[in-house]
């Protein structure tokens, strides 16, 4: 197994510097998963397609940054994608699924209910473009336990949805088994700041983190789970927004990422 991670949908907040939106590519043998896929290669194009969160999210003109660009580096195509695992789907987690319209997408079943509801609170969390061209959705109750955490699902040997909410109603964490046997959790949205060091969210995250939280007491139980994962030395956060300080991934050479899956497609 290789775990790739990339970062998807650069963004420029105002006072923020450049602030990544961080995926992981996580390859076994012919099977190529996706946990958040960011951008597609038309927004890059033209943010206007985002709405009104061009404005304040400032993407750059990056089109070398969509997932599809990046897997290509790495010698994958877009059909070789079989899943798509999301934290949330808010845009710059979520849009880029129109780029791999072969793939099966799971989330949360709260999260997809919500962002596809029609109401007012829908319309303007989530961009309902990218969701109509009819996705392969696999929506997720949950009903298994993860180190304590109740509503789980398992999307695959060693990868969990891990439920997480505050930030949207239906936000989950993925957990992602790693060959030493610990396990890296990407947290998605839930928290900016590094918990294991106590190093808080840079600015304007923190700020945001806070004031567009959909539901603050759930959040706060969330950072209470987070807290408590963090201090386990087989459990490694990860967020979408912030470079990981430590890196537990073995990242591997495009061409033996490129030849291992031309191996597996010849058998």
């Amino acid at each position: 197994m290789t775990v790739h991670l990339f970062d998807v949908a650069p963004l420029r907040p105002l006072f923020g510097g450049e602030v990544p939106t961080q995926a992981l590519v996580i390859v076994r043998g012919n099977t190529v998963i996706a946990v958040d896929v960011g951008y597609p290669e038309a927004v890059f194009a033209d943010p206007s397609l985002i709405g009104f969160e061009a404005r304040f999210l400032r993407l750059p003109p990056r089109p070398d940054a969509a997932l599809v660009r990046r897997l290509a580096s790495i010698g994958i195509r877009p059909d070789q994608v079989t899943d798509i695992v999301l934290t949330h789907l808010h845009s710059e987690h979520a849009a880029g699924i129109v780029d791999f319209p072969d793939a099966m997408v799971h989330v949360s079943a709260t999260e997809l209910a919500i962002a596809t509801d029609g109401s007012v609170r829908s319309r303007i969390s989530y961009r309902q473009r990218f969701f109509a061209h009819g996705p392969r959705w696999r929506p997720h109750d949950g009903g298994s336990e993860w180190f304590g955490v109740l509503g789980c699902s398992e999307i695959a040997d060693g990868i969990v949805l891990v439920p997480l909410p505050g930030h949207t109603a239906g936000h989950c964490g993925v957990a992602v088994r790693l060959e030493d046997g610990a396990w890296l959790l990407h947290t998605g949205d839930a928290s900016y700041a590094d918990l294991r060091s106590g190093s808080p969210a840079a600015y304007p995250l923190g700020m945001y983190e806070r004031f567009t939280a959909a539901d603050r007491i759930a959040r706060r139980r969330t950072l209470d789970v987070l807290g408590r994962l963090a201090a386990r030395d087989d459990v490694h956060l990860m967020s979408s927004h912030r470079i990981p300080m430590r890196l537990p991934l073995a990242l591997c050479a495009p061409i033996a990422a490129s030849a291992a899956l031309r191996k597996d497609e010849e058998q």
